[in-house]
């Protein structure tokens, strides 16, 4: 619920931190901007601190957005070897600084703006469209925050916004920016080409010192990943709905609060036919009561079957008043008399009328015996997720709390970040993205705070850790005289495709040249950079657009079994219409881009202009580089 709440900070959130990697900018990329010394905190920023438990709760918060994002969990080493810590730490100094000048800005807001923009967020609101102060109070609850911190931190997200939304607003590329990347795109080639393979007996057999070295160079790829078992107890709706037994006041409130939705209002399918004049639609009457058929009649004025009939209608599906007036007062199988609607006069003829029904208690019991169950369920969902953290707090295990509460528990042994076994097949896990993440970001012994659901609670703890280990070589001897073969063949294809190109670029054609390898030359048209098609990869349209026209290229084909000897035929450059909706879907694009660069030149100035200093024997400290 808190991702709902915040969506409004994500934008600046985003600029800031692009990329699990990426640090363009900050401490680490203008390092004259920042001294290292010592401060009360990690960082001092103008009059602001960062101090390393705030550094702490972001770098663990990465974690978990990092393995949320890609689905794999990373260790707080990965994350360091990369400089996601660093980055971290920008991140959290940037943010310092915009606070710094919020406070010489004296900008500020009021708490009556606070609490009517979160009375006015949906994620608080109930179906009635109401705020929800129990919501609210969960969904705080939930993540750790009280309610004056919780402001707190909303104001001075705030603040950052407005500094930042006024950095960044008004960027708008060059028409020149635009032709160029309309260009760039938009450019099309046509190839003729044929493609040379390899079988792997024209390769050398691989020898024993190749295997070897093969599986010394790569280790990765023979190496086992870590695998973790995971307690995992769920309460959802469904869960505690399964154990529920209803009584028979439960079911008669349950079709009292309910019984309207269990009404079906009266239908009826009407045949009409529209006249421009009520005269027109008075002799179309006659014609009918003389014995004339309605929709040999409608044919007659050009309307089909299906246009005059509208089927299985309530009284609000139509439009027009008048129409819906006369259809629903006339009897089953008679002709009205000519109507005058908003639009037209028409004729109607009503052949079949289902009535309005009540649905009984007894028709709709067994829907409604789920709806109540599910109803009861969603109420005690709170009091079963005070109920878990009471025992949790007691030091019950997980197995004897699910039992207590009649929630399920269930043991997960062996998987991979991936959800995999290690027989590489999928485990079903419940909610398994989140469950994964956050389980590769815990460790054995770590009490963890529930994952909350949209409607419910998962709870984990992770019961034992088998770190990545790379397998003996007599295990994986065949896959690593594989992978030998393997590059053996595709470098042998790359080099047939290099060397015809070479003599392609000396005089020899295209078709001369296939019919020595013994391939056929096909054709591909309207190819364009960064569009996989006909049959082409990314690796072979990258080759075709780096050579000019007429020139020729080789691309290895994915299989790595063969390769592609192309020639781009002639260049397609479409005129550029600055009006076109593609140029203006361009320059949509590269505003967020400009608007990135504006933000980033901005901040740098920021951080320059008040001042950073961070404690390098802290940061040490709090980044696991301390040696002792």
């Amino acid at each position: 619920m808190m991702d709902s709440m915040r969506k409004a900070a994500k934008g600046w959130v985003a600029k800031l931190l692009i990329g699990l990697l990426a640090v363009s900018f900050g401490v680490w990329g203008i390092a004259d901007v920042f001294r290292f010394g010592s401060s009360g905190g990690l960082a001092t920023v103008g009059s602001q601190k960062v101090t390393a438990e705030e550094y702490d709760k972001a770098f663990r918060d990465r974690l978990q957005d990092i393995a949320r994002q890609t689905g794999q969990g990373i260790t707080p080493e990965q994350a360091r070897a990369f400089g996601i810590d660093k980055g971290v730490l920008t991140f959290l100094i940037q943010g310092a600084a915009l606070d710094d000048e919020a406070a010489k800005l004296k900008l500020g807001v009021s708490d009556q703006f606070l609490a009517t923009y979160m009375m006015a967020n949906p994620a608080f609101l109930d179906s009635a469209g109401k705020f929800d102060a129990g919501r609210f109070k969960q969904a705080l609850a939930q993540n750790g925050y009280s309610e004056s911190t919780f402001f707190a931190e909303e104001r001075k997200r705030m603040l950052r916004g407005a500094l930042t939304g006024t950095a960044a607003a008004g960027a708008a590329p060059g028409g020149g920016l635009i032709e160029a990347q309309y260009r760039y795109e938009n450019e099309q080639r046509d190839a003729r080409y044929f493609t040379v393979t390899t079988a792997d007996s024209e390769v050398a057999a691989p020898t024993a010192d190749e295997i070897k070295k093969e599986y010394d160079a790569d280790p990765a790829a023979y190496t086992a990943p870590e695998y973790r078992s995971i307690a995992i107890m769920k309460a959802e709706p469904a869960d505690i709905a399964a154990r529920i037994t209803l009584t028979g006041q439960d079911l008669a409130d349950g079709y009292a609060k309910h019984k309207a939705e269990y009404f079906s209002p009266e239908k009826r399918t009407v045949l009409q036919i529209t006249f421009p004049s009520l005269a027109e639609a008075e002799a179309a009457k006659a014609k009918l009561a003389a014995g004339a058929d309605f929709l040999a009649l409608a044919r007659e004025r050009g309307f089909t079957e299906a246009d005059a009939t509208f089927a299985g209608k309530t009284k609000a599906d139509f439009i027009d008043p008048a129409i819906a007036d006369a259809a629903f007062a006339l009897q089953e199988g008679t002709v009205s008399d000519p109507i005058k609607g908003t639009l037209s006069t028409a004729l109607l003829k009503v052949v079949k009328i289902e009535p309005e029904h009540q649905a009984t208690l007894d028709e709709v019991k067994p829907q409604l015996s789920e709806r109540v169950k599910m109803d009861q369920a969603m109420e005690q969902i709170q009091s079963t997720y005070e109920a878990v953290e009471d025992a949790r707090a007691a030091q019950t295990k997980f197995e004897d709390i699910a039992a207590k509460a009649g929630i399920p528990f269930i043991l997960i042994t062996g998987t991979d970040a991936r959800g995999n076994d290690k027989a590489g097949k999928p485990i079903d896990i419940p909610h398994a993205a989140e469950v994964l993440q956050a389980s590769f970001s815990s460790d054995v012994g770590v009490e963890n705070d529930a994952i909350p659901l949209d409607n419910g609670y998962v709870w984990y703890e992770v019961r034992e850790v088998v770190p990545a280990a790379l397998k003996p070589f007599d295990q994986v001897k065949d896959q690593a005289r594989a992978a030998v073969i393997a590059a053996k063949v595709k470098a042998a294809s790359e080099d047939k495709a290099r060397k015809l190109v070479e003599r392609a670029r000396s005089g020899a054609s295209l078709d001369g040249l296939a019919k020595e390898a013994n391939a056929q030359v096909q054709t591909a048209q309207g190819l364009k950079r960064g569009e996989a098609g006909a049959g082409f990869g990314p690796a072979a349209v990258r080759a075709l657009f780096s050579v000019p026209d007429s020139g020729f290229a080789y691309a290895v084909e994915p299989d790595g079994k063969g390769a592609r000897v192309m020639q781009s035929a002639p260049v397609l450059l479409p005129p550029f219409d600055p009006n076109s909706p593609d140029a203006k879907s361009i320059a949509e694009r590269l505003k967020p881009e400009m608007a990135d660069a504006m933000l980033t030149a901005y901040l740098n100035a920021l951080q320059s202009q008040v001042g950073v200093s961070i404690n390098e024997a802290l940061w040490q400290q709090v980044a696991g580089q301390q040696t002792n």
